[in-house]
């Protein structure tokens, strides 16, 4: 996540003791992993054109003095989802040292 925020010249990070992936105070990416009956279940939520006002209702992941943000909000234009796919492929594929499949 972190990588694809920097195809869009954003300077996303982590931020010690949290998960996911932050730019500055507000959370753009969250991680997560569920262990079940003996099921691993892991993955990542990006948030590209998310429905912000929804989060001002909760504490977004259970952490206060936090905010959440978008791809949009940062960039302030419209980002097409299947534009942001193609560039968490790319960025995945040279953090691990893969090619990617088409499917």
């Amino acid at each position: 996540m972190i990588r694809a925020c920097a195809y869009y010249r954003l300077a996303a990070q982590r931020c010690e003791g949290l998960t996911g992936a932050w730019i500055g105070r507000n959370k753009i990416g969250a991680i997560g992993v569920r262990i079940s009956r003996w099921i691993t279940s892991h993955g990542f939520a990006f948030n590209v054109n998310t429905n912000l006002e929804d989060f001002n209702l909760i504490v977004p992941c259970g952490i206060p003095n936090r905010g959440i943000t978008s791809l949009e909000r940062e960039v302030v234009r419209d980002v097409p989802v299947d534009e942001v796919e193609d560039a968490m492929v790319r960025c995945f594929c040279e953090v691990f040292e893969r090619e990617a499949s088409p499917t």
